[in-house]
């Protein structure tokens, strides 16, 4: 029978392995390279050398032999601090601006609106290159208002950081007082069609533009010492949608006696609707255009819009129907011209045991009861506009498409006005509105902006239109806060400051300035009204 005897079995005390004495004979004191399999290999055998031998002898192209030519446009400095465009109606202190619906202004001469200079040509062919998407990083806006060499910067935050702040407010807000005159929506818009448009009818009436310091309502207020932080319900639209600007824009903020009072500059982004600000081929500065063109101009375009806004408003409510609130408008006085009719109400809102918030936000319209006996319901009321830009790459004919893709306009609208949509909605939500209503006007003639025609209606509920534009409410109240925080912790009591969006980069900044900056326009004479002079149509 066979046998099976076990090998030996070495034991190598030193590790892991046979020991080194038991190496075969033939392999003692011969030389060897440690291997790694971590180690690189060589190739065996070079196979491409031979074909690519025709190439080896090929010298290098020269750096010498090229050369950038620069065609940007150079940034223009500002026009001094902040000096605005807008005038008549009323004498504030924080400007001086009444928007009449039946005539625009021009919002070129604001103070660096703009500055999106585009370069032009570059590889050649019809029309020379169009820079990608990319590229409007590269574009130098200016700043809203110029930064005085006596300005310190106290506070730096970027976009991001405001994007992520959040606040659960669970309060849903109180009336302290309601004022003024508002109409009755008309039901007969809701029935315009691209198929059955209605002429958008210039209506002269004036839209009073108060700043805070110089309400008389909110003066009572804080005088009988409600309140922490006051402000409008625009400028604080801005301030909580800050994380979605791209234009520059600035809010004068002052502490007095503990208390926090927002203020807008006259002619400044408060007064203002933006068109594209957040589209990926934004209008271009007045600078840099010439001839026809100009109608497509950032600035011309922000105060077409102004303008279409206030006529829509006049054009889809009732003129005989109307609700008193219990106080009269208290800006009669500061009007010249027939006031429109418009009511307000003074809410507030608490932001921890420290801080309340009173705002005065503007009714637009009104809805009858679906009880008798109960108050009218306060809607919103904002339009859309569309502009024709031969030069533009994204192009959307709403004649065409509003009837059976409406979806996909308002999508497009989303993308495009980030920033304009997320502020209307603030303001609606501050509003305590039950509905907002958006227009779509159009041009009649795409290259003429003197008249419109309006091409459909639609209407949502403020915060389910928040949740499509992915606009948080948490978020929206936690940048209000955390704004507040920063300019009670950075400005003492009596001293002055400036919030404002940098031209170029998502930076909010907040500067301390002098006491008596932008005080110097108020003691100059007010121009005359005529548009021809403020040159907004050509």
């Amino acid at each position: 029978m066979a046998s099976f005897k076990l090998p030996e079995i070495h034991d190598n005390p030193d590790g892991w392995g046979p020991p080194m004495d038991l190496a075969p004979k033939k392999f003692q004191d011969m030389p060897y390279a440690p291997f790694s399999k971590s180690d690189r290999l060589g190739r065996a055998a070079d196979w491409t050398a031979y074909s690519n031998r025709y190439g080896r002898d090929q010298t290098d192209d020269s750096s010498l032999d090229f050369t950038v030519v620069d065609n940007k446009v150079i940034p223009r400095v500002g026009y001094g601090r902040g000096r605005g465009g807008f005038r008549g109606g009323f004498r504030g202190r924080g400007g001086r601006y009444s928007d009449r619906s039946g005539r625009d202004r021009d919002s070129g001469r604001r103070n660096g609106r703009g500055g999106r200079n585009a370069a032009r040509g570059g590889r050649g062919g019809r029309g020379g290159y169009r820079p990608r998407w990319e590229d409007r990083r590269n574009i130098q806006r200016e700043a809203s208002v110029e930064v005085g060499t006596d300005w310190q910067i106290l506070e730096e935050v970027s976009s991001n950081v405001l994007s992520k702040m959040s606040f659960n407010m669970r309060d849903q807000g109180e009336d302290i007082a309601k004022c003024g005159v508002v109409p009755f929506y008309d039901r007969s818009a809701d029935r315009i069609t691209p198929k059955n448009p209605k002429p958008l009818r210039v209506v002269d009436v004036v839209y009073p533009r108060i700043t805070t310091t110089d309400d008389p309502v909110i003066r009572r207020i804080a005088g009988s010492g409600q309140g922490t932080v006051f402000a409008t319900s625009s400028i604080l639209a801005i301030l909580m949608a800050a994380s979605r600007s791209v234009q520059s824009w600035d809010i004068i903020v002052q502490r007095i006696g503990g208390k926090l009072f927002f203020d807008k500059r006259e002619g400044s982004m408060a007064d203002y609707i933006t068109v594209s600000e957040t589209s990926h081929d934004p209008p271009k500065d007045e600078k840099s255009l010439s001839g026809e063109e100009v109608v497509n101009s950032f600035q011309k375009l922000s105060a077409e819009a102004t303008s279409i806004n206030s006529n829509f408003i006049q054009n889809v409510v009732s003129k005989a129907n109307l609700h008193k609130y219990p106080e009269e408008n208290p800006f009669l006085d500061d009007i010249e011209g027939k006031p429109a009719n418009v009511a307000y109400r003074y809410r507030k809102w608490s932001l921890g045991e420290d801080i309340t918030v009173i705002a005065r936000c503007e009714v637009d319209a009104v809805f009858a009861p679906t009880t008798e006996g109960e108050e009218p319901i306060p809607i919103t009321i904002r339009a859309l506009n569309e502009y024709f830009d031969p030069n533009s790459r994204q192009t959307t004919d709403w004649r065409g498409k509003l009837d059976t893709q409406r979806g996909a306009v308002l999508a497009t609208e989303v993308k495009n006005n980030a920033a304009k949509l997320a502020r209307w909605t603030a303001e609606a939500i501050m509003a305590d509105s039950d509905r907002i209503k958006f227009g779509f006007v159009s041009r009649t003639r795409m290259n003429k902006n003197e008249s419109h025609i309006i091409l459909g209606t639609q209407m949502y509920k403020p915060r389910d239109f928040a949740s499509q534009i992915a606009f948080n409410t948490n978020n929206m109240w936690g940048i209000l806060k955390g704004i507040i925080d920063i300019c009670y912790r950075s400005l003492k009591d009596g001293e002055k400051g400036v919030l404002m969006k940098d031209p170029n980069k998502p930076i909010l900044r907040l500067y301390r300035v002098p006491d008596d900056v932008f005080e110097s326009e108020e003691s100059e004479e007010e121009e005359p009204e005529n548009p021809q002079q403020l040159g907004l149509f050509m």
